[in-house]
């Protein structure tokens, strides 16, 4: 999937990392979903300048913001491990994460709730 490799490259290099495998995985999906629920997964195109408004990487730096919920609420993969968290969007810290599933792909695959 070239398209795809091509995204990879431009995103991690955008955020001077590599990124969890994981994201990938759902970008072959569709590149980012809005979900009746309100869940959003960002898109390739957000998913920088959403963790940058949302300060991501100061506040909660092993972590990568995915999505929310609509409504001030983060949904969060870590960089290393595995896990999906939800954190308020005022607190980013780690410490106020709520795991709502083991497997990001589970979760997706159970439609993504919170």
């Amino acid at each position: 999937m070239p398209l795809l490799n091509e995204i990879r490259v431009k995103i991690e290099r955008d955020f001077h990392r590599q990124l969890p495998d994981i994201y990938f995985e759902l970008l072959k999906f569709s590149n980012g979903f809005l979900f009746e629920s309100g869940v959003v997964i960002y898109s390739s195109d957000e998913i920088l300048e959403r963790n940058q408004t949302f300060e991501v990487q100061k506040y909660a730096g092993d972590y990568l913001a995915i999505g929310d919920d609509s409504g001030g609420i983060s949904i969060l993969i870590p960089f290393l491990g595995t896990g999906v968290f939800t954190v308020d969007q005022g607190s980013m810290d780690p410490n106020d994460m709520s795991k709502i599933s083991d497997s990001l792909m589970s979760w997706f695959k159970a439609g993504c709730q919170i």
